[in-house]
């Protein structure tokens, strides 16, 4: 159950660096288990380990930020005292039929922050109130809540993902 008489002010976000890598790799995949469990194919969820993860998050991280790497983008970590508990990523647009310029790529949180107001502070730090698209899985309807309450849309798109074995996903935009 999150702490949800807990200010999100305990929180703090900073930029991620290439060292960071292993723990935002452990943090994902450990999302992902809490969020995506009876959601996602467990067959897919299964061969996602921390070792890939990190090895992606090291390769959007290579040149030392996300900046440097590709410009445009930003990767922030939360902290909970000396525990990584969430992530966000932003990303220039690369979709061939992007709506924005700007996506958000990523945003975890630990299950037990939800509700605290660290995915509201980790959204606003890496996109501000700046327009943007994201993608989430259809099923998943606490993040299209949560989203919502920030201002973002489904605007009718939808696709079968095939690298996630075929998630339903749908995209929001603001």
């Amino acid at each position: 159950m999150p702490d949800r008489a807990t200010p999100a002010s305990r929180f703090t976000l900073r930029e991620a660096r290439l060292d960071d890598a292993p723990a935002l790799g452990a943090l994902h995949m450990a999302c992902w288990a809490e969020t995506y469990a009876g959601v996602l194919d467990a067959a897919f969820l299964a061969e996602n380990t921390v070792e890939r993860a990190t090895a992606e998050w090291r390769g959007m991280l290579a040149a030392g930020s996300a900046e440097r790497t590709l410009p445009g983008s930003r990767i922030l970590l939360a902290l909970d005292g000396d525990e990584v508990v969430g992530l966000a990523r932003s990303a220039p647009a690369e979709d061939a039929d992007a709506v924005r310029p700007e996506k958000l790529d990523s945003l975890y949180t630990r299950a037990r922050t939800h509700g605290s107001g660290l995915g509201a502070l980790l959204l606003d730090g890496v996109l501000g109130d700046r327009p943007a698209y994201l993608w989430i899985v259809t099923a998943n309807a606490r993040a299209e809540r949560f989203y919502a309450k920030h201002g973002f849309a489904l605007d009718g798109a939808a696709n079968v993902y095939a690298p996630w074995h075929d998630a339903h996903c749908s995209r929001m935009v603001r």
